[in-house]
Parts: structure tokens; sequence; C-alpha cells
């Protein structure tokens, strides 16, 4: 079920892709300025000499002239600018303007699943990769139980119930949760969920990675 879920949101949100991209440029200014700040400047010609680097190709690279350098080159940067090349590829993807998206009521999709007796609305934007997560809100009709759904091997699930009483089957045991209650489990065990309550149940659910 979830692979529909997110199919059929992805086809609602195809008019808004969400693309990352390290900005390995800006990653490195603003490293060069937080040196400067702390008192151990470092000019272009000393971190090419301490790279290993033509100068001109490290300005190009700030220039984002040249936008996707070799990963040998980066790690050389990131040494002779004291980080990890980890935190280098980190700060780089964080300088990508879409690393701080605000998701608006008309970038979220919404399916009615009247068939199932359940809907939901994603909250979050679409996924980019592993290491981002999907967030929804789902809503369960008074006594429905939905079909055992199984996601992917190693995904996390994290449900907050804010009204209702749900039941939810967890591999062979059932477990209960109630309104103000939240549950946190491997997605990739079988699982069921049933509002066992006479109001619809509603729910904030969060995947990592996300199901679209």
């Amino acid at each position: 079920m979830y692979d529909e879920i997110g199919n059929d949101l992805s086809e609602q949100q195809k008019d808004f892709p969400r693309k990352k991209a390290p900005r390995w440029g800006l990653a490195i200014k603003s490293l060069l300025e937080e040196k400067k700040a702390q008192g151990h400047e470092i000019p272009i010609q000393v971190l090419a000499k301490k790279s290993g680097l033509n100068d001109k190709h490290i300005f190009n690279i700030l220039a984002q002239r040249v936008q996707d350098p070799s990963s040998d080159k980066l790690v050389k940067i990131a040494d002779a600018l004291g980080v990890s090349f980890a935190e280098l590829a980190t700060r780089a993807m964080g300088e990508w303007p879409g690393s701080f998206f605000i998701c608006g009521f008309g970038q979220r999709g919404f399916i009615e699943y009247s068939q199932h007796g359940f809907s939901i609305q994603s909250l979050s934007p679409p996924g980019t990769g592993s290491r981002d997560f999907f967030m929804g809100l789902m809503t369960i009709k008074p006594f429905k139980e939905l079909k055992k759904w199984k996601f992917r091997d190693n995904a996390m699930i994290c449900i907050f119930l804010e009204s209702g009483t749900l039941e939810i089957t967890y591999g062979n045991k059932i477990r209960r949760l109630h309104s103000n209650e939240s549950a946190y489990f491997d997605g990739g065990i079988p699982h069921k969920f049933r509002n066992v309550d006479s109001i619809e149940a509603r729910l904030f659910i969060v995947t990592r990675p996300p199901i679209h």
C-alpha cells in the first residue's frame, strides 16, 4: 500500500519537483569566512598550496563555474581547510536553496481512498534520497480495519495518534494506541491499523525513507 500511496502522491506533486545538488563553491567560501572570523584567515593562494591545486581552479570552484569538482580534489580541499570530506559534503548540500523547503497548502498531496476507508495528506515535500523522510496526516473511518501493509526493509515508521483509538497488529502481536500517544516501529515488518473507536482516527505518520 505504501507504494500505491507514494505513486499517487508523486503524480499529484509532479509540478513541484524538489531536486537537490551540492554547491561546493558556496560551502568552501563559507568555511573560508568562518576561518577568517576565527582569526585564521586562509588566502586562496595558501589554500591552493596546501591542497596542491591550481589557485585558478579553486577560484573557478568558488565562482561556481566548476560545479562538480572531482572527489579527490574535494578531499584535498577539505584536508587543507581542516574538515572531513563528509562535513564539506554536508555543508555543500546545505547550501542548496531547497535544503530549507516550505511546503505550502498548494504543494501538499491529498488522496482519499474511500474503498479502503482512509485518507492521507502529505505534509512534507517529495523526498530526494534515503536521508529524507515523509510526514503525512492520515484519517481512518470509525471501526474501519485496513489491510496489512509492509514498507521497505529497514524502513522506520513513527505515528502520533491525535484522536481516536487505534489497534495495531505488528507481526503477530496486537497493541493498542490511544489518543495523544505515539508509536515507533520497523516498517519492514507487516503491520495493520484498525480504528476501534466510534470517531474518526486522526494520526500523523512519519516514514524514513520517504514514501515518495
